[in-house]
């Protein structure tokens, strides 16, 4: 019975039992269930066993080494990917409390930056307005006044274009700055996101090859396998890097406010021109 079970697994070669490539894999997980033959116990233990069986114990005694030599194989390539996994997770976590460390001081910094350049430009659009104001009183006092002091009034006016011209190159700068600063903001999130994604996804791979190796081991179905202990961690990774794209579209959308303010004082700008440019058609 022994006799007809080992060729199942093992072919005969000019009268050596040879293993069959064929059922290796077979012979290895069979051997793992059912434990060896009790010829290899019986000559393991040193007690005397008929010439008879002598060569086919040796011919039995191969496999072992074989399952052996395969096991050793599998433990090394299973602690080599456990350790592998391990590493990966620790750049990963580095890297995550680097990237929130960047994160909320460069939030931060912007906001606070927002604030001090959203008073600013509250304080140029008043001091425009008076400005304005005071552009139209010195036109009303150019059409009372005789033509003699046209040129003083000219002069005047020139002086107040070109304080109004400053207002709007300060009111430019400040707006361009803003721009500049969300735009690095929003690049150094993307990288920042886009390298937790790759980690993630490389984290991912290791995972599912651990599990193969794991389920080919122990010879478990699929659906049996425990699931991924660092799903959690993945997960919350995902959530934060969903955060960061929430505050850049908030980042964004305060950009274009601050450009919608902008045209409107843009526009405010254009009417002292447009009413200078008519006054001067008509005098001429």
């Amino acid at each position: 019975m022994e006799r007809t079970w080992t060729r199942d697994y093992f072919a005969e070669d000019d009268g050596e039992m040879v293993p069959s490539t064929s059922h290796a894999a077979a012979f290895l997980s069979d051997t793992k269930d059912r434990g060896p033959p009790a010829q290899s116990q019986i000559w393991r233990s040193g007690e005397k066993v008929p010439f008879g069986q002598t060569h086919y114990l040796r011919a039995f005694e191969k496999p072992p080494q074989v399952h052996t030599q395969a096991l050793r194989d599998f433990e090394k390539h299973l602690n080599d990917l456990k350790k592998e996994n391990f590493s990966l997770k620790l750049r990963i976590y580095f890297l995550e409390e680097r990237m929130q460390e960047k994160y909320e001081a460069s939030r931060e910094d912007v906001y606070k930056r927002n604030i001090e350049l959203k008073v600013e430009v509250e304080s140029l659009k008043r001091e425009l307005q008076g400005k304005k104001q005071h552009l139209d009183q010195t036109w009303a006092d150019v059409e009372n006044l005789n033509s003699h002091n046209e040129a003083e009034l000219r002069r005047q006016f020139a002086e107040r274009q070109q304080e109004t011209e400053h207002v709007y190159e300060l009111l430019e700068n400040k707006i361009q700055l803003l721009q500049e600063e969300s735009r690095l903001a929003k690049n150094e999130a993307a990288r920042m996101a886009a390298l937790v994604e790759a980690e993630k996804e490389c984290n991912l791979e290791l995972s599912e090859k651990l599990k193969e190796v794991v389920k080919e081991r122990e010879g478990v179905p699929g659906e049996q396998v425990q699931p991924d202990p660092y799903a959690a961690a993945l997960a919350q990774r995902d959530e934060r890097i969903e955060e960061l794209s929430q505050s850049l579209a908030s980042q964004e959308k305060l950009v274009e406010q601050l450009s919608q303010e902008k045209q409107q004082l843009l526009h405010l700008l254009e009417e002292p021109t447009s009413m200078e440019v008519q006054r001067c058609l008509e005098r001429g």
